[in-house]
């Protein structure tokens, strides 16, 4: 029953978000798909388009919900059944009475399963592109896509996945049609094979000099408390596609501690601003003046006794990436410290993926804790078996907020990254911060209904 209700709540509201759209015929709607980075990208690309166009974007919504709340103007506030009823009896009476206009709608399309209204197809039920863009396909949220594979070795397993991930997500791309736009990661293989016989003009990006525009460098830089990272790129133009468009382009992002993986967020950004009409000058002014990430996203933090947070604690995604960024950071007097929470909804894929982020965590970190049953099971013996002293677990955040407190100097710095799902490590940073006052504005979820989650969570 309950199954048969949300189906009709969710078809109720993309009737009614469809007529939304249809008063704004001419936009240009840009979806942006993969595992992993679609909120930076969608942000960069916001970042680029936002001066010289009117843009609207699915800030906090990629789901089959949460994008039709977002064409109605509607949010969620607790996710009762009255708020539920409450955006029920909105969602006509905004299509009554909003006429937002915009040049561009840049939509985020996550998917969670290959099955609706979890995939892709239904997403595109919603909304139709005329701009895709796929970034990547990765073993995050695999769960539901463990009945695809019978291969018995770890290793061909995970490849196998994450092919039938990035077949459900390259949906996208392959629903446009000869007058769409698509914007590909040819440094991923599975998306370089997958779509290559697309109906839609195709743009490339990555860091081989045949894609349209090649990733060239990536640096970030520790000065005191000043972080900054820097991005380079070359535009092609030996295909005609970009005619007279061949340039490099530098980008740097001050105030954020950036692993490479978000240079194809700022590659993407860059592709759509050229098809836009901007020239580079303007694109990287912009990129450099606008691009901001939400909160828990790599973000920085003054700690306490003069020590540097980064803050990762909106979900465990990219969390490799992130830990390399800081085994390559310059040698300096920072003692790195790491409080790493659980990496959920992985499937059979939990344990190998724990043994890894653990064995190079070990390499990486002065100092780890560990909150959550999955890096209690799989990474803490690894870690321990390295160097017994260099690791402890913690029940939750909290506790183990409490301990890294007393810990913190001058210098130290912290990483910060997990799940949400119980885990909720800004918990433990409220505990860490220099000012804690400044909790409700620097850290994710401290909304009230987000907060009577957490005393749920923590009452169990």
């Amino acid at each position: 029953m309950k199954q048969k209700i949300a189906l009709f709540v969710l078809y109720y509201l993309r009737f009614f978000a469809k007529l939304q759209l249809r008063k704004n015929k001419n936009c240009k709607i840009v979806g942006v798909t993969g595992s992993a980075g679609k909120t930076s990208t969608r942000n960069a690309i916001y970042s680029v388009l936002k001066n010289k166009y009117k843009v609207k974007v699915s800030f906090k919504a990629n789901s089959e919900s949460g994008i039709s709340l977002n064409i109605l103007g509607l949010e969620m506030n607790d996710y009762s059944s009255l708020d539920w009823l409450r955006v029920l009896l909105l969602a006509p009476i905004k299509v009554l009475s909003s006429f937002e206009k915009f040049d561009y709608y840049v939509v985020e399309m996550g998917v969670d399963s290959p099955n609706p209204p979890k995939n892709m197809e239904f997403l595109l039920s919603i909304i139709q592109p005329k701009m895709a863009v796929f970034l990547n396909a990765g073993i995050n949220h695999s769960f539901a896509f463990d009945h695809l594979s019978t291969e018995t070795n770890p290793q061909l397993r995970k490849e196998q996945l994450i092919k039938e991930i990035a077949k459900e997500k390259a949906k996208l791309v392959l629903s446009l049609d000869k007058n769409g736009l698509a914007f590909l990661n040819f440094d991923d293989s599975n998306i370089k094979e997958i779509c290559q016989d697309i109906e839609a003009e195709s743009y490339s990006f990555g860091s081989d000099n045949i894609c349209d525009l090649q990733i060239l460098n990536h640096q970030t830089k520790i000065e005191g408390k000043e972080i900054s990272s820097s991005f380079a790129f070359q535009v092609q133009s030996h295909y005609g596609k970009l005619k007279g468009q061949s340039q490099k382009l530098e980008i740097q992002i001050k105030g954020f501690l950036l692993p490479k993986h978000y240079a194809y967020s700022f590659a993407v950004a860059i592709l759509i601003g050229l098809k836009a009409g901007l020239n580079g000058k303007e694109i990287k002014k912009a990129l450099e003046n606008n691009f901001h990430l939400p909160l828990g996203r790599a973000s920085i933090i003054e700690g306490k006794n003069g020590s540097v947070i980064v803050d990762g604690s909106y979900n465990a995604s990219s969390m490799k990436d992130m830990i390399e960024l800081m085994a390559n950071l310059p040698q300096s007097n920072h003692r790195k410290i790491a409080l790493l929470g659980d990496m959920r909804e992985l499937g059979e894929e939990t344990k190998q993926m724990h043994e890894e982020i653990a064995t190079l965590a070990t390499k990486t970190f002065d100092q780890i804790f560990l909150v959550g049953k999955e890096m209690q099971k799989y990474a803490l013996p690894i870690i321990q078996k390295a160097n017994i002293n260099k690791v402890e677990f913690f029940e939750n955040s909290t506790l183990a907020g409490e301990k890294i407190a007393q810990l913190l100097r001058a210098n130290d710095l912290v990483f910060v990254k997990g799940s949400q799902n119980t885990i909720f490590l800004e918990e433990a940073m409220k505990l860490m911060m220099k000012d804690r006052k400044e909790a409700k504005k620097l850290l994710c979820r401290q909304s009230p209904w987000w907060l009577s989650v957490k005393r749920q969570a923590a009452a169990k």
